[in-house]
């Protein structure tokens, strides 16, 4: 599978191997744009991952490592993989890294808003349950971020739980 790229694949199908895919999106065309990117993040949080071993041999490709770790995961909603303080940090570490795929290939608007809710989500959860930093951002730029996003009028109330939450940590290590 080392050989495998994701060139050529379509956003639709990147996201399907995660199955929190563009499939599962409610139709948000026509709704103002607040009103649409709290549609699509609500339905990425309470979707569940329903996994198959088809979408799990090709996650690899992606993310380039195994994930067999997602595997237990299926059925359970994002939101509550995030939230949950027994999720295993690898498991969050490629939730993260799915979110930076998924804002990188959706420059803009109410899909890239989701998925960078998704990515900090996962960065947050790192933080909050397991004390430990999964990104490169400073403790200063995350601050800022999980501030900025706490502010959204889209955000899930759940994620600017964890996001308050992850803002002291980000504080207390500062002050170190």
């Amino acid at each position: 599978m080392a050989d495998e790229s994701t060139v050529g694949l379509s956003p639709e199908r990147l996201a399907k191997l995660l199955a929190v895919g563009a499939e599962d999106i409610p139709d948000a065309e026509g709704l103002p744009p607040v009103e649409a990117t709290a549609e699509i993040l609500r339905a990425r949080l309470s979707n569940p991952l329903p996994l198959d071993k088809a979408a799990l041999d090709s996650v690899p490709a992606i993310l380039g490592r195994p994930c067999e770790e997602l595997r237990p995961l299926a059925g359970r909603p994002l939101a509550e993989i995030l939230l949950d303080p027994a999720a295993d940090p690898t498991v969050i570490a490629t939730l993260k890294d799915y979110g930076k795929a998924m804002s990188l290939r959706w420059r803009g608007g109410a899909l890239h808003g989701a998925a960078v809710a998704v990515y900090y989500g996962a960065i947050a959860a790192a933080l909050v349950c397991h004390g430990c930093k999964i990104t490169t951002h400073s403790y200063r730029g995350l601050d800022h971020s999980f501030a900025t996003l706490i502010g959204k009028p889209w955000m899930a109330p759940e994620l600017a739980e964890l996001f308050a939450r992850a803002r002291a940590v980000c504080d207390a290590r500062m002050t170190r």
